[in-house]
């Protein structure tokens, strides 16, 4: 999911990335309850009929099932924040429910390109790359996405660029 915060103008624009999360924490919360319900219903009707070592086993598909559905949850909680103003453009990323900063890299305009990886074998990757380093942008976006980000940043006079091993693409 791509936001632009405010206007986007040539000088300035902030725009928020976020994955996109089909179950918000409460439906995630009642998915998990609902599979822990029908497993132990089961594994106490098989218990009652003799087979109790069931139970270390559902308790512990349980305890495996309710890590991934944090971690999942946690992975869709992530937002980066992309800054643009007349100097520098600003990237933060943020993770966890409370939106902890986890990252933040200021580069200077003027010397910031924006690269774009297309291949037909991998998803696109959108790059913003500059004497402070090279930074990988959006990489939870679709090529759709990626593709309407390229579209705000172009519109932000941030085009990409063409080098040897990146090739630029039209959207």
């Amino acid at each position: 999911m791509i936001r632009a915060v405010g206007e986007l103008s040539a000088q300035s624009a902030c725009i928020l990335l976020a994955p996109n999360q089909s179950l918000s924490l409460v439906g995630n919360i009642w998915v998990f309850v609902s599979l822990v319900a029908a497993s132990f219903g089961i594994s106490v009707a098989f218990a009652m009929a003799g087979a109790w070592m069931v139970l270390p086993f559902v308790l512990l598909e349980m305890l495996v099932l309710g890590t991934l559905f944090g971690y999942v949850y946690l992975e869709g909680t992530r937002r980066e924040m992309i800054r643009i103003s007349e100097r520098s453009v600003t990237l933060q990323r943020f993770r966890g429910g409370r939106q902890q900063l986890a990252y933040h890299r200021e580069f200077l305009r003027t010397s910031l390109s924006v690269r774009v990886h297309m291949s037909h074998s991998e998803p696109a990757k959108v790059n913003f790359s500059g004497p402070e380093g090279c930074l990988e942008v959006g990489e939870f976006l679709t090529d759709g996405e990626k593709a309407i980000l390229i579209r705000k940043l172009g519109a932000c006079g941030l085009c990409a660029r063409r080098e040897p091993q990146f090739e630029s693409q039209s959207f």
